[in-house]
This record gives structure tokens, sequence and C-alpha cells, in this order.
């Protein structure tokens, strides 16, 4: 693959961290009949760009009767973090945390911890500027919730919060699930 790389890191621009403080999916990795991935590097269908080694173009798809159960975040508590691990001589990782702080303990939010603790999940969040959004979680390496935690303040003013942290390893970033139309299925009703 041969790729100009001569234009990485110019300016955008309104370039802007952040998430969507309205939207978080998750579902159990068992419910999918089909999950696709970024290209690989070599081999056959190998990706000719840069942007198709994290981007995912093609739409999940779900078991009769199943989809994304959709959270809603804190406005601005929910963060991105993607470190390399492992020998970089060797096999060098990337592992990619999602921390999400949802409000309140209603008996769903608390279900929903004890339903998904333990299970393998794939998430999608998009981000606030970019609208990207991007996946925590594979067919071959899926997403956990690696900490989970609540807080309720003994002060009428204080804080009352569920925080959340998906975590999984990949071969790159937490890809980007550009799909025409969305492709975001929900769980029915």
């Amino acid at each position: 693959m041969s790729i100009k790389v001569e234009n990485i890191g110019e300016p955008g621009y309104e370039v802007s961290g952040g998430f969507s403080h309205t939207e978080v999916y998750v579902a159990l990795l068992s419910t999918f009949a089909a999950l696709t991935e970024p290209k690989d590097l070599c081999g056959t269908g190998a990706a000719t760009t840069l942007e198709e080694l994290v981007t995912i173009t093609t739409a999940h798809t779900f078991n009769t009767g199943y989809g994304f159960t959709k959270m809603r975040a804190i406005q601005e508590s929910v963060g991105l973090e993607t470190t390399q691990i492992g020998d970089p001589n060797k096999s060098p990782m990337q592992e990619n945390k999602l921390t999400v702080q949802l409000l309140g303990s209603k008996p769903e939010l608390l279900g929903f911890k004890r339903q998904f603790k333990g299970q393998d999940i794939v998430v999608l969040a998009p981000e606030f500027g970019s609208g990207n959004l991007r996946q925590i979680g594979s067919a071959k390496f899926a997403g956990k919730i690696s900490e989970s935690s609540s807080k309720i303040e003994a002060t009428v003013d204080g804080e009352n919060t569920t925080t959340l942290v998906f975590m999984d390893k990949q071969k790159y970033d937490a890809p980007i699930y550009s799909v025409t139309g969305g492709g975001i299925t929900l769980q029915p009703a």
C-alpha cells in the first residue's frame, strides 16, 4: 500500500473534543448477525487509504428482535482514551477506554449494570464536533464494562451518578463507524 502522508495533522476548521451528551449505544455481542471492522493492512481487500484502516463502512446487522440500547449520558462527561499497549517490536495493540457518566440511580440503570457486567458488548458514541461514531468492541475483541461505580452524596444538592468505563483491545484506535444513513438499529420496544 502506498499512502502519501504529507498532509497529516494540518489544522481543521473548528476541531473540538468531547462526545454528544445525548447518545451512547450499547448492545450484547451475541445479538449481532454480522459485525464488520476496518480493512486490514495487507492481504486480499487491504486498505488503500489511511481512512480505511480505522473506518467501518458496512452496517452491522442484528439478529431479529435485537438492536442497540440507547443511553443518555451527562453532558461533557463522556471521554475516550486510546493507549498503545504491548511490546512495540512484537505485537503492539491499542487499548480503548470510553468513560460515560449517567445521571441518577433509576432501577433500569442499575439493572443495566447488572445485566451487562461481564458480558461481551459493542458500544457506539458520537463525537461532539465531527459527529463521528466511535466504536468499542468487535467480533474478535469484544468490549467489556471494565469499571462501574455509583455515587450518591449525602447532601440534597450532592452528586447522584453512575460511571461506566467500556474497554476493548484492538489492532487500531476505536474505529469510526461511518455507514450511510447512520446504520444504528435500536432495540425494539
